[in-house]
């Protein structure tokens, strides 16, 4: 049984798997290290483990984890089934690396784009040979509702209102959110028909905080999957089990 715990900018995320199962799923604020604890005590079966992280953070989580189980704190030296061809890979965010090998995992030999919108949105493109060639970082939903109202003296902080779909907004409340929801889903959809024109056979996957606005408002031109990261950890973890 693995244990993977995926440290982001506003949550902790863990996964429990047997095999490439997930079989349980749990989300904590950031300072998770108590939950782990329990979490080990109540799986006693768990000896892998891996964790990663965006954000700087204590060892405490580690020292935990390798106190019962095999753990790897992954890293740019984490050995990978499969090719990272990006310029600086020091500088290649471990979220964006779990996400592609989870895809490449669900789809091995099809070119993939690989969308994680969560604080930003990164779009990840992978070969068919199994090789991350490199992508595209720009602001999630959220930060595009922040800049607006930090960035001018009278334009308010709104929020993601699932169902909106006017174009034109008929006051200024309608317009920021028309604005930044559709123009989201512009972005994502002119990404996503760039790619499919180079690769007929593309597959498109996302994932990330806002996954379901992506999923509603491109219908079926993506294929949902919620626990990428989760599970493209877990595929890292195994593959160090057997090499």
């Amino acid at each position: 049984m693995n244990l993977v715990v995926d440290l982001g900018n506003t949550q902790t995320k863990v996964g429990i798997f047997t095999g490439k199962e997930l079989i349980k799923k749990f989300v904590f604020d950031k300072n998770s290290s108590s939950e782990i604890k329990k979490l080990l005590n109540e799986f006693s079966e768990i000896k892998y483990s891996m964790v990663s992280s965006v954000i700087n953070h204590s060892k405490e989580i580690i020292n935990i984890l390798q106190n019962k189980t095999f753990c790897i704190d992954f890293d740019i030296h984490t050995r990978l089934f499969f090719k990272i061809l990006y310029k600086t890979p020091e500088t290649l965010g471990k979220d964006r690396i779990a996400a592609v090998a989870g895809a490449i995992a669900l789809y091995p030999k099809k070119p993939l784009l690989v969308l994680d919108a969560g604080t930003c949105i990164k779009y990840n493109f992978i070969t068919s040979n199994g090789e991350f060639i490199g992508g595209a970082i720009s602001p999630g939903i959220d930060m595009r509702f922040k800049a607006l109202n930090v960035f001018t003296d009278r334009l308010p902080h709104l929020q993601l209102e699932e169902n909106y779909t006017k174009i034109i907004g008929s006051s200024t409340k309608t317009s920021i959110i028309s604005g930044v929801q559709l123009g989201t889903l512009f972005e994502v959809e002119g990404f996503i028909k760039k790619f499919k024109e180079q690769n007929k056979d593309g597959i498109v996957v996302a994932t990330g905080g806002n996954l379901s606005f992506l999923a509603d408002g491109l219908k079926n031109s993506i294929f949902a999957a919620p626990d990428l990261i989760l599970s493209g950890l877990n595929e890292i973890l195994l593959y160090h089990h057997k090499n």
